[in-house]
């Protein structure tokens, strides 16, 4: 996926091309980016497929439409502002088998490489995701285990489970749409692996940008849309008080920053958009496979230590 990457995608593709193991196919999706990065792209990388949406629709659709562009069984999606490990691919497809559906890779930050990103996303209680890892130590994330899903930054997935979900959920944008699939995805039974072998240095937030408007405005509209959409109704009442607590430390937050406007426009256009959320919230619902408490066991119980400082989603 591309927006306005000239600075990094050179880097991103050819550390994809020149894979130990190639990909079968490389599909850019750009976002009507405005300075040239796609033609830079198409020049330099004469063997990847360009599609241009026209105008900027979101990381959601993007991707979206770069999956429908593609045959493979699995389906591997990248942000521009990454470079990846030689054996990055190899050592997922290495762990391609059952009971995986998903695969999360760890992301170390491109200019302190000794620290995590992310070594998979993980849930709160009160549907806040959160990066594992973020801001400790990579040595510390060496072994490979189950988690709730991947970030969507560096992910690798089967295709027949982003068929049998509908993909990335087009009315988020960008923000957590990472979030909301690896939640529909535990819903319907499926499970995610962390791999550290697989290896990415990421550029953090080089689109989106720290604490920006698009930062506090998309992540927590998003926020409230996968609570309210994807939340079991036992667990979202149990939980709806310390997600109003959460709600009400973030916008203390964020004041002091001086975007408290953005986060409460957030939260109205959220209230706005419940209808829409509550039809989608039915099919969910009606499809889920796992147990409530099965649910409950793959949540993190302390959002307070994982989620006080909100951090962007990929």
């Amino acid at each position: 996926m591309n927006y306005n990457g000239l600075g990094h995608i050179e880097r991103c593709l050819h550390s994809l091309l020149t894979q130990t193991r190639p990909p079968d196919e490389v599909v850019v999706v750009d976002n009507a980016s405005s300075d040239g990065s796609p033609r830079l792209a198409a020049q330099r990388f004469p063997g990847i497929r360009l599609l241009e949406s026209g105008e900027n629709v979101g990381y959601a659709r993007g991707c979206n439409l770069g999956i429908r562009a593609t045959r493979s069984e699995l389906v591997a999606v990248l942000n521009n502002d990454l470079v990846l490990d030689p054996a990055w691919l190899s050592s997922l497809l290495r762990q391609v088998r059952d009971p995986w559906s998903l695969w999360a890779s760890r992301i170390l930050f491109a200019d302190s490489p000794e620290r995590i990103d992310s070594a998979g996303d993980g849930m709160a209680v009160i549907g806040a995701a959160y990066k594992i890892g973020h801001g400790r130590d990579s040595a510390g994330y060496l072994e490979s285990r189950e988690v709730f899903g991947p970030c969507g930054a560096a992910a690798l997935y089967r295709r027949r489970m982003l068929e049998e979900l509908g993909g990335f959920d087009e009315d988020f944008f960008l923000v957590y749409e990472d979030a909301d699939l690896n939640m529909r995805a535990r819903l319907r039974g499926h499970r995610c692996l962390y791999v550290p072998d697989a290896v990415v240095h990421h550029r953090v937030n080089l689109s989106i940008g720290r604490l920006s408007h698009n930062y506090v405005y998309y992540g927590h509209r998003n926020s409230e849309y996968l609570f309210w959409k994807n939340m079991p109704i036992s667990l979202l009442v149990r939980y709806l008080p310390e997600r109003a607590l959460f709600n009400l430390l973030c916008l203390a937050y964020f004041g002091i920053r001086g975007r408290g406007g953005s986060f409460l426009r957030a939260k109205i256009d959220a209230l706005l958009g419940i209808g829409a959320t509550l039809r989608k919230r039915r099919s969910v619902q009606s499809s889920r496979t796992i147990s409530t408490r099965e649910l409950r066991r793959s949540l993190d119980r302390n959002w307070f230590k994982n989620r006080l400082k909100p951090v962007a989603r990929s």
